[in-house]
């Protein structure tokens, strides 16, 4: 033993996006696909049996995802500009215990289609079984916690600089690249936490590209960051095990991965990643 800390997961992070072809989806809308999916399916198999109720389960769904979206909304106020971001769901921002304003919506079809009962329950209990299955395959996906190497990233003067002594106290290492749409998007949120989080390290670890690209990108987007950093290798995304970007890992005091968020991050949702892992991100 040397003495030196080595970051590390603590924990199973679950697996964050799934890889279809070129395509990285986040793991939470594959598995709400595959449940929708399935309640879709057993709706047409009581279509074809004269009891369609393909209406309710939308309207059921449509008030799931309307009550999560708004109570994730209503926990962070402040954090939003405006109506259209609030509307802006590509932030990821849902608390799922809002989607229980779905219930009034099932107990209603219910009692206004009593013929339609047994289709409607058998409808979720498909998905729900669908939904558990995805679940546990997930969880079954998920790798088990690796020691992260002691990577070596380089400043934008080519200067090496080790993971080891920039991760020093709580750490967000945001992994991003300048061809990638939604990386650009976040990255004025990203800038401008830096002052409203000052007990957070930020760095950002762009994947694969060089220098000039990087410095060019920020000058032109007018954007300053206290620790851009290039990851040439793409060490970091080889061993987070994600094919997508952009990737957002949270790391505590002593170096171990508290959470991960795939895709771009909004005010709200990077808000609610920060508050939610670590005690004190604000001084």
């Amino acid at each position: 033993m040397t003495g030196r800390r080595i970051l590390q997961v603590e924990g199973s992070p679950p697996l964050d996006a799934i890889l279809i072809g070129p395509l990285a989806l986040p793991a939470g809308t594959v598995v709400a696909l595959i449940t929708f999916s399935a309640a879709v399916l057993a709706s047409l198999w009581w279509q074809w049996r004269g009891k369609p109720v393909e209406k309710w389960l939308w309207l059921i769904t449509l008030s799931a995802l309307a009550g999560a979206r708004l109570a994730f909304v209503l926990r962070y106020p402040e954090q939003y500009s405006g109506l259209l971001a609030m509307l802006d769901i590509r932030d990821g921002g849902w608390w799922w215990p809002g989607a229980l304003a779905a219930l009034p919506v099932a107990i209603l079809s219910l009692w206004r289609r009593p013929a339609l009962r047994l289709a409607l329950l058998s409808s979720a209990a498909v998905a729900l079984m669908a939904l558990a299955i995805s679940l546990a395959t997930l969880r079954a996906m998920t790798p088990e916690p690796v020691p992260m190497p002691d990577i070596t990233l380089e400043n934008l003067q080519g200067t090496p600089i080790p993971l080891t002594q920039v991760a020093q106290g709580p750490t967000l290492i945001n992994l991003w690249a300048t061809w990638c749409p939604p990386c650009r998007r976040e990255m004025p949120v990203l800038a401008s936490a830096q002052s409203r989080y000052p007990n957070v390290r930020f760095v950002l670890a762009n994947q694969g590209e060089t220098a000039s690209a990087v410095r060019d990108y920020l000058i032109q987007a007018d954007l300053h960051f206290d620790l851009p950093l290039l990851d040439p290798s793409m060490a970091l995304g080889q061993h987070a095990g994600n094919g997508g970007l952009p990737l957002t890992l949270l790391l505590d005091g002593d170096g171990n991965e508290l959470a991960r968020h795939f895709g771009p991050l909004s005010r709200a949702s990077l808000h609610h990643l920060l508050t939610t892992h670590l005690d004190d991100p604000r001084p």
